[in-house]
């Protein structure tokens, strides 16, 4: 199911979040997608996006919140 990117941000607060089916903004950002992996621990969702290398489209993972002090973030 479709949600954008502020829907998640309130549903998934704290978490690392794996989007598939994703849709770019006018700006060229993500503007949302369809939630397929989420957890506090950002080397499961790492280890079950695997499961989603075939699909076609757009994906996309980012943590959904306030990065937790001590957590580095490459962009």
């Amino acid at each position: 199911m479709y949600k954008t990117i502020e829907q998640i941000h309130e549903e998934y607060d704290g978490q690392w979040v794996f989007l598939i089916n994703c849709v770019e903004n006018e700006s060229g950002s993500t503007a949302g997608g369809e939630v397929v992996l989420h957890s506090e621990r950002r080397d499961k969702v790492l280890r079950e996006m695997e499961k989603y290398w075939h699909e076609n489209g757009e994906t996309y993972i980012f943590y959904a919140g306030k990065v937790p002090e001590g957590v580095g973030v490459l962009l």
